[in-house]
């Protein structure tokens, strides 16, 4: 089967740190993590391929080019795996992003103790 067409979808929403006007023109800059691919059949032997996007960091201009500020809509538990992806990404590990997730987690819940002294010392 052949594709016709890739779709990206947007999906999400983001919190800006300040009102924006209704009847004004923006400029948006988004990065975000495709969350999912779905093919929908054509019924002639072609498919659409749509490709879900979600935002992750959100930059919005204002019609004179001042940068609106939004906040990542992420949780925090998904900007954690998120970083231990990273680290997993740019390192020589035995274990697979999955099994580096888990040991780190079950780490820092064994240590939760320290970790909080450690962060209401900065």
């Amino acid at each position: 089967m052949t594709t016709n067409d890739h779709i990206l979808k947007l999906t999400g929403k983001v919190s800006l740190l300040e009102p924006i006007e209704l009847g004004h023109n923006y400029s948006i800059k988004i990065g975000g993590s495709i969350t999912s691919i779905t093919d929908s059949d054509n019924n002639d032997g072609t498919i659409n391929r749509y490709y879900r996007f979600e935002p992750i960091n959100v930059e919005l201009l204002d019609p004179l080019g001042k940068r609106i500020k939004a906040t990542d809509p992420r949780s925090q538990s998904k900007k954690l795996r998120s970083a231990i992806w990273r680290e997993w990404s740019h390192g020589e590990f035995t274990l697979n992003d999955e099994q580096l997730y888990e040991k780190v987690m079950d780490w820092a819940i064994s240590h939760a103790d320290m970790l909080v002294s450690a962060a209401l010392e900065k």
